[in-house]
């Protein structure tokens, strides 16, 4: 019963606070409730209350919804929030999952409870139905019968004395304006996505707290002594085009003109990602604690394994050098910021990583994890917005160039408004040709413009309130 109790509260809630309504601060105002009301649920059943600790980055990337007003990151944050919802309540429930199988359980775990939808009509079976509706009856009779009577004398009242009158006269205004914006076909589609809400978050819970548990699959297995030829013999090769690899990147670096920096940060950053990928997986295989191997072996093994690590800082540097370079030539943008942050993860990275080829006992996926969500809670609050219209701006003081409609109409964000308003007030001094002045000029003049009528025409509810619309309201007035 106290699955239902939860799953009606929150569907409820659920409706409150986003049907017809933007996402703001009802982010963080349903995320604290689905926590604790999770936690209610399964409290008998947690076996690793660490797990818990992933509420910390859930709260935080919802609060970014009422403190900022990137649209990139709230749109990727509607994938990453429930995602780490899903690895809490696994965790917390099964300790030891095999990172093999955590993305095949993850998807099993959003897609079993629709399985579960008969369950949940058995949870709702309640004893003694007569006796129970019964009671139910008997609250609800009394209720009704003094609403009725309420409404004949307040109508008889109201007609008596216009004095009477003026006292409920907004009250039904407001009422009337309320029925009116209802309309039988909303209403029944708001109902229906409650009750569909209610029975999947029901069904999640049963599935979740359910002993034939997809969780416990494939977890046991019978573990195998693998071969060790296959990963030498990978370690060698790749660390052999890995030299040749850097040997070139480093060349490139000093030879290559600005004319193309665009072709090679853009191929030096995605081949990044893809041989620190391939070392990971490599550095992984290559320390499983099932490998047969000899003294000189594991040696040989750790060397190959630190070779690698060299030459992914290597890739990173002329990667982040690039990017650098491209970045002075064209200014800043969402991706290149992104570009600079990710490949400074990756550089944290390598330290557990080396850490843990001289020493497999640490668990490198936990603290991975840890790394990488931190490091994505750290770009969600740093702001790039501001960070990117702040350097493009200084930019623009030192070489007279700008791109005004990336900042304004691309990025479209109240994050920056008080730097677009600094913008407005240089009146383009440092821009040389005449025509681009005045185009700069009209460009951000009516952007702000519009985005103050924006702002200004929007009736804003508690769940839609959000701190960067507010300042930039104010700083438009």
């Amino acid at each position: 019963m106290e699955i239902s109790i939860g799953a009606l509260i929150l569907s409820i809630w659920h409706s409150i606070l986003f049907w017809n309504k933007d996402i703001k601060f009802s982010a963080l105002l349903f995320a604290i409730p689905v926590i604790y009301i999770s936690y209610k649920i399964l409290k008998g059943k947690i076996k690793n209350k660490k797990a818990l600790l992933i509420s910390i980055p859930i709260i935080l990337l919802s609060s970014t919804y009422l403190i900022f007003d990137n649209i990139l990151f709230q749109k990727l944050n509607l994938i990453i929030i429930p995602i780490l919802y899903v690895i809490m309540i696994m965790l917390a429930l099964v300790p030891e999952i095999k990172v093999k199988s955590i993305i095949y359980k993850i998807i099993v775990m959003v897609i079993e409870p629709f399985n579960y939808f008969g369950e949940v009509v058995q949870q709702l079976h309640i004893q003694k139905p007569y006796k129970k509706f019964k009671n139910i009856t008997n609250i609800i009779k009394p209720i009704f019968l003094t609403l009725i009577i309420v409404f004949i004398v307040l109508g008889l009242l109201i007609s008596a004395d216009t004095e009477f009158a003026k006292i409920f006269k907004h009250v039904f205004a407001s009422i009337g304006n309320l029925l009116n914006n209802f309309s039988i076909p909303s209403i029944v589609i708001r109902i229906a996505i409650i009750v569909l809400l209610f029975f999947y978050i029901s069904a999640f819970f049963i599935n979740a707290l359910s002993q034939y548990n997809v969780l416990k699959e494939f977890d046991e297995e019978e573990s195998k002594k693998k071969d060790n030829l296959t990963i030498y013999m990978m370690l060698t090769a790749l660390n052999l085009i890995y030299l040749v690899f850097c040997f070139i990147q480093i060349k490139s670096l000093f030879t290559i003109k600005n004319i193309i920096y665009s072709q090679y940060a853009r191929q030096g950053f995605f081949q990044l990602m893809i041989v620190s990928l391939i070392n990971i997986i490599m550095i992984l295989k290559a320390t499983d604690k099932q490998i047969i191997e000899t003294e000189k072996q594991s040696k040989y093994k750790k060397v190959m394994c630190i070779l690698m690590l060299i030459f992914t800082l290597i890739i990173i540097i002329s990667s982040f050098l690039r990017m650098t370079l491209y970045q002075q030539q064209y200014g800043n943008t969402r991706l290149r910021v992104l570009v600079d942050f990710t490949l400074l993860t990756e550089t944290i990275l390598l330290v557990p990583t080396f850490i843990y080829v001289l020493n497999s006992k640490i668990n490198l996926v936990k603290i991975y994890s840890i790394i990488i969500v931190t490091m994505y809670c750290i770009i969600n609050f740093v702001n790039i917005d501001k960070i990117i219209a702040i350097n493009n701006i200084n930019r623009y003081e030192k070489t007279g160039k700008i791109d005004v409609m990336y900042l304004t109409y691309d990025l479209d964000t109240t994050d920056i408004i008080d730097e677009l308003l600094q913008l407005k007030d240089t009146q383009f001094k440092y821009t040389e040709d005449k025509l681009g002045k005045e185009n700069n000029q009209t460009m951000l003049r009516e952007y702000l413009e519009n985005k103050k009528t924006e702002l200004n025409n929007k009736l804003k509810s508690v769940q839609e309130f959000n701190i960067s619309e507010f300042k930039a309201k104010n700083m438009l007035k």
